[in-house]
Parts: structure tokens; sequence; C-alpha cells
């Protein structure tokens, strides 16, 4: 009797810790990623380290273009409406590639790729699950059009490398995040998409993490407000399985071209395929803006060139 009233009374507490441990990993996560991610965690509790730690991740920022300004326009109701609207298009492709959501402000939203489970291809999963947000924000657009609501469009960085990932704040708020200088970096990439008219742009560490997965365009080397480093950067076009019509990839390659030539300092040949690149894709940002820079190097050349561009504002 004393034996089997141990082994009950071992088995309740095993279920009641075991229900405890359930209810404190729901609690810390359901908010951040998808159900079955959770379920994950549940099951195998020990790959969880709450405490701040450093780890390689891929953080993602995207930001609605000039949202603000619709609150002329729109009350404080149908500025809600329309965010969560957003949101929720959005939010779901972040789960469905595993990714964490960090938090929402205002009309940005913070994820990352990689924690609070292991993902060896945390960058892969970042950048498919930019390029379905991207999806999602022209079908919404395409459905607000209809009802009279205003044109949305979404600017998107992403950058890889170590970061501190963890339960962090203060004894009066805390909340699972991270935060690095490559985290800054990231948030940095996401603005520079105002600067080249693109939609995705990501970092060298994360192109070298994807290889060839992705259709990748280096646009520049810049040296971003706040860093001393020099940074590669690529537009995220699509996946290697992307159909581009023969005028996009014949413009890509004339792009790549001109680059060569913006580096070398040869102006008026870097502006003449610029230039031929924008006959081929009038749209396209990245050619339109170093056309400009290469006019005005031109009449007035920056001394010493190093081929780096310094982007002095956020």
């Amino acid at each position: 009797m004393a034996l089997v009233t141990v082994y009950i009374a071992l088995t309740v507490y095993s279920y009641v810790t075991e229900q405890r441990e359930r209810k404190k990993i729901k609690g810390t996560f359901k908010q951040y990623v998808a159900e079955h991610v959770v379920e994950e965690m549940i099951k195998n509790p020990g790959r969880l380290k709450l405490g701040g730690e450093e780890k390689v991740l891929t953080v993602l920022f995207s930001d609605l273009e000039g949202f603000t300004s619709y609150s002329e326009r729109h009350s404080a109701h149908e500025m809600t409406e329309m965010l969560a609207e957003y949101y929720n298009r959005v939010t779901e492709q972040v789960f469905l590639h595993r990714g964490t959501l960090k938090e929402y402000v205002g009309d940005e939203l913070l994820a990352f790729f990689g924690a609070p489970l292991e993902e060896a291809n945390h960058a892969h999963r970042a950048c498919k699950a930019a390029l379905a947000m991207r999806e999602q924000t022209r079908a919404l657009a395409a459905e607000w059009a209809k009802i009279g609501r205003p044109y949305i469009r979404a600017r998107t960085g992403i950058n890889s490398g170590p970061m501190v990932v963890g339960n962090l704040g203060s004894k009066y708020r805390f909340a699972y995040g991270v935060v690095g200088d490559q985290v800054n970096l990231g948030s940095r990439l996401e603005g520079l998409n105002k600067v080249y008219g693109t939609d995705i742009i990501i970092g060298a560490n994360t192109a070298d993490l994807v290889g060839n997965a992705f259709r990748l365009r280096e646009l520049d080397m810049v040296r971003v407000k706040g860093r001393t480093q020099i940074v590669r950067i690529y537009e995220l076009v699509g996946t290697t399985e992307t159909a581009l019509d023969s005028a996009h990839q014949q413009a890509l390659w004339v792009y790549a071209e001109a680059l060569e030539a913006y580096r070398k300092g040869m102006w008026s040949e870097a502006l003449a395929l610029f230039h031929q690149a924008l006959g081929l894709r009038p749209d396209d940002g990245p050619s339109r803006t170093l056309a400009r820079r290469c006019l005005e190097y031109r009449d007035s050349p920056p001394e010493p060139w190093d081929g780096v561009f310094d982007q002095q504002i956020k």
C-alpha cells in the first residue's frame, strides 16, 4: 500500500509539473509563434533557453510605405481595421515559415527566424516569408482598390548574424525578443528600400546563407548611418523558380554591367547602361537611383571614390 501510494503521488506530481510546464510555454510563446511550433516546444522543453544568449539568427523588418499619411483621410477606427486586416495576412506568412513575431510598432512588423527552436535554414525561411508577405500585400492592395481603400506597399529588410535572443526587459516588463548590431542593421536595410525604390533588401550575411536558392540582384555597397562598416546589399527578386520575362532578366544583366562601371568611376558609361536598363524596365527603382547619382558624380566626382554610398539618414 505504501509503494502504491508513493507511486500515485509521484505520478500526480509528474502530471501536475508537466501541465505547469506546458502552461508556462504556451503562456510565453502563444503570441509569438504558430500553434504547431508551440506544440513542438511542449514536446521538447529541453530545447528552450529563455534567458539571453547569443545566436546567429535572421531578423525581418517590414514597414508600410506612407501609411501614416492616410490618417488625414480615414478615421482612427478605419485605420485600426485596415492595419488589423493587413497584419493578419502577413503574420500568417511569418508563422507558416516558422518565424517568431516580436512586435508591431505602428505600421511596422518585426519578426525573427531561428529561435526559440533551432532552425538551420533560418535565412531561407525569412526570405520565403518575405516573398509570401509581398504576395499577400499585393493581393490585399488589389482587393482594397475595389472598395476605395488606399493603395498599400510594404518595404522589407532582412539581415542575418549574431544577436542576443531571450526574455529581455526589466523587472517591470519583459518580452521574448532580439537585440544587437545585426538587428539594427536589419532595420536600416528596410529603410534603404526608400532610396532604391525596392520592396525587399537583404544584407550580405543573408545572401551568403541562402546561396543560390533565390534570385538576388546586387544593388550597391553602402555605409549606413551609425555604422562604419561597409555593407553589400541585395534585392530579393524571387525564388530561383520565379519566372521573369525577358525584359526583366535582360534589365538585371544590364544593371550588373552598369554597377561595375559605376564602381570604377566610369560615370558616362554607367549612366548609359542604367538608361538602357530603364528602357527595358521604366519603373526600375535601382536603375533610376544610380542614374541620378551618375549625373551628379559626373559633374562633381566624389574624392576619393571607393564605390561606397554613404547613407546618412535612417
